[in-house]
């Protein structure tokens, strides 16, 4: 990125926000970096975020993925990333039975249940190549976390992350302790509800919410949507990939892990 740190100090962390992708990202950096340096990393991080919005959005009628439904562009003809993430869709759809799919109704591409994890991830990786440690980007329920910050206090180490209430925002449910990896949420809690079974275009109603914890964003986003529509048996499935833990909040408010 042609950007060199600069190690003075800063009293506190560097935050920011920015509405893509249909959510507001955040990006929080506890390094002990300058703000201009960190600021201009956040820059680039959100600009990434930017750049795969303009390539996979269902919305933009220039994008790859709308070109592909419109039939101008053969989805063998795209760039790189787009038949990656094309891939690692039907990937999903036969490790998860057809609960997971890319595809609408009416038969039209719509990656974005495997895009906006791998969107995080890819995009915070940028503060790992810029030497930042201690950092933390979010996307609509979805998390990438570089190592937790030194606690202030005699607290345990790590990222504290609240499992909203998907009945009330303004409370939690459970909470989690990560120390680097990735947490995604699929539910009711950031956007109503909006998951359907892929099968047989039934709204997947068993969970009010589903939370996995993993190395990978990208795949702990697409296990989070594949296991709402599975129902009970989600957790177990999410629990049979190596890293890989999941909670399921039932609408009672109950809770279910292994």
């Amino acid at each position: 990125m042609g950007l060199v740190p600069d190690m003075t100090i800063v009293v506190a962390p560097v935050r920011r926000s920015h509405a893509v992708m249909g959510s507001v990202a955040s990006v929080h950096v506890h390094d002990g970096a300058s703000e201009t340096f960190v600021g201009a990393v956040i820059d680039d991080v959100l600009s990434e975020l930017e750049r795969i919005e303009s390539v996979f959005s269902t919305f933009r009628p220039d994008s790859e993925i709308s070109r592909i439904n419109r039939g101008e562009l053969h989805h063998l003809e795209a760039s790189r990333e787009v038949i990656d993430i094309l891939d690692a869709c039907v990937f999903m759809e036969s490790i998860s039975a057809g609960a997971f799919s890319c595809r609408r109704a009416d038969g039209s591409l719509d990656p974005a249940g495997f895009v906006k994890g791998w969107a995080v991830e890819r995009a915070a990786r940028r503060l790992d190549d810029a030497g930042l440690r201690h950092w933390c980007l979010s996307l609509g329920g979805d998390m990438q976390m570089g190592d937790a910050p030194e606690p202030l206090d005699e607290q345990p180490r790590g990222w504290k992350i609240g499992i909203a209430d998907p009945t009330d925002r303004a409370r939690v449910v459970s909470g989690l302790l990560v120390q680097r990896g990735a947490v995604a949420t699929s539910g009711s809690a950031e956007r109503g509800r909006h998951i359907i079974d892929p099968r047989d275009g039934t709204p997947a109603d068993h969970w009010a919410s589903f939370t996995v914890c993993g190395p990978s964003l990208s795949w702990a986003d697409a296990f989070a949507t594949a296991a709402c529509v599975m129902g009970e048996s989600g957790v177990e499935w999410v629990h049979g990939f190596e890293g890989y833990t999941a909670l399921g909040v039932r609408p009672d408010g109950s809770l279910v892990t292994l």
